[in-house]
């Protein structure tokens, strides 16, 4: 018995695995710390956190959608337009509408849904359920660099999810607890539009990456996690808004 655990633990496909999920179960966990004094049941969080690969499902049949439209051929490729409109239209509308799409479900069926924390916590976990579906398909995709991915991903890509989750979740939390109709209809809109704002600019900036000078690519980076800094900054000022209850 001892050797077949040995053996599992030691199979890479294993390994692939938690390392593209760890990363989405430890910021899970971090959510959950922040609501400690109000937290929510187990089986919620687990379930919200399937529901994030529901997401990552849906947001791939609406980017082959977006790719097929006609429109879409008109934009050239191996160009700045081509790399911004991939970052908008192929990535952060789809994946963000999926997201939402799945938390409006949990906050309408959910008897537990009952503050405005409780948003940003769902919204995460759907948003931890849908990177750690993603980074664990990008790793077995990585073949013999699938170490190198997972540490950059993890550092990258996981924390940008949660960034673009927590802009989500804080906002419907205020449009959905919100007594006034002025309110829900004055920030009604960024419940969409902050999380596809923030990440289509930080795929944007990944996506110009490639195929430029050093130099410029070099500034670009450094735009980059600048911008994913000032991102998490951001996100955990809205944590502690909701924090305080």
């Amino acid at each position: 018995m001892q050797e077949t655990a040995i053996s599992v633990l030691r199979n890479e496909s294993f390994q692939i695995v938690m390392a593209g999920i760890m990363p989405a179960i430890l910021l899970v966990a971090y959510i959950c710390w922040k609501d400690r004094k109000h937290p929510e049941p187990v089986w919620w969080i687990l379930y919200a956190t399937m529901m994030g690969c529901g997401a990552a499902v849906v947001s791939t049949f609406l980017c082959v959608g977006i790719e097929h439209l006609p429109l879409w051929a008109l934009v050239p490729a191996d160009s700045t337009l081509h790399a911004w409109a991939t970052a908008f239209l192929l990535a952060a509308v789809p994946e963000e509408l999926g997201k939402w799409w799945f938390l409006t479900r949990i906050a309408k069926s959910n008897p537990y849904f009952d503050e405005r924390m409780d948003s940003i916590v769902y919204a995460v976990c759907i948003g931890m359920g849908f990177a750690g579906l993603e980074n664990v398909l990008y790793l077995f995709n990585a073949a013999e660099d699938w170490m190198q991915v997972a540490a950059a991903r993890s550092l990258l890509s996981v924390p940008g999810h949660f960034a673009f989750a927590v802009l989500m979740g804080y906002y419907y939390g205020k449009v959905h607890f919100a007594r006034s109709k002025w309110k829900k209809l004055r920030l009604g809109p960024m419940v969409l539009l902050a999380p596809i704002v923030a990440h289509g600019i930080y795929d944007g900036l990944l996506m110009m990456n490639h195929d430029l000078p050093t130099v410029i690519a070099a500034a670009i980076s450094i735009a980059f996690i600048i911008f994913l800094v000032r991102l998490h900054r951001y996100s955990r000022v809205r944590i502690k808004r909701f924090e305080g209850r």
